[in-house]
């Protein structure tokens, strides 16, 4: 299909073009994203959450979701990004692990054996309309490896975009598949479109709810529930990315 062909050529321009210094390498495994390197510091499967509607309109706000990898002897941070296809772009990280994203100043780039993506991007005012399946500019700031510029692809509805685990853990060695994080996630339990489904509505998307206590995990509910992502799996319901539940509890209220 003609939109298949232009994610590819995408995809290829901006491995191409995107990085300053060394070429990137390949990552450990599949990405859906743009990849790049400025110095030591490694981005990795940078991508944008597909629009609801096929497109985001001038003044929509989208989240980007991305991986920092660097070197362990000199730690990065990641200063600032910048577009022209947006009024701004915000930095956000679930530095508490409490399942809650929170605006910051600068993200901190994990040790190279490290892994750990409990943040993102906000692209802020869409100055253009974007099309699901075209891309973005994004240019990355980082105190000590320098600038980077690359072309984010904007996903198309139905693709699977990771939602971001707050903590590192160590990463696979290579060859060993690579296991799914135990994840914090706390919403509002919504009813699904199909009977008998369960919806966490989230600042990270829609999780479908598989499992947990009744008695927690109901309509109306505001809830923290950890478990394991599962995007890809299929199930009846057919809304939001599947989450298996391990426990729940009832979000704590703020005063």
């Amino acid at each position: 299909m003609d939109w298949l062909r232009t994610l590819a050529a995408l995809a290829a321009t901006s491995l191409a073009v995107s990085s300053c210094g060394p070429p990137p390498r390949e990552p450990d495994g599949g990405t859906t994203g743009a990849n790049g390197q400025v110095g030591d510091v490694r981005l990795r499967d940078v991508v944008v959450e597909a629009p609801p509607d096929h497109a985001w309109r001038p003044g929509d706000a989208a989240t980007v979701r991305l991986t920092l990898l660097g070197p362990s002897d000199e730690p990065d941070v990641l200063t600032g990004v910048r577009s022209d296809d947006a009024a701004r772009v915000e930095l956000w990280a679930d530095a508490d692990c409490d399942g809650v994203s929170e605006r910051v100043d600068t993200i901190a780039v994990p040790a190279a054996n490290e892994l750990d993506t409990g943040y993102h991007l906000r692209l802020v005012g869409f100055t253009r309309e974007v099309l699901a399946g075209t891309a973005v500019r994004l240019t990355f700031t980082f105190q000590r490896a320098g600038e980077v510029a690359l072309t984010a692809l904007v996903a198309v509805g139905g693709d699977d975009v990771p939602p971001p685990t707050c903590g590192t853990s160590t990463r696979p060695a290579p060859g060993e598949p690579p296991t799914r994080p135990e994840v914090t996630l706390r919403g509002r339990v919504e009813e699904g479109v199909e009977p008998g489904c369960l919806v966490l509505a989230t600042d990270r998307g829609q999780f479908l709810l598989l499992g947990g206590d009744p008695e927690v995990v109901r309509p109306g509910a505001d809830v923290v529930v950890e478990g394991v992502a599962r995007p890809g799996e299929a199930t009846t319901c057919q809304q939001g990315t599947p989450f298996a539940v391990r426990e729940a509890e009832p979000a704590p209220t703020t005063r």
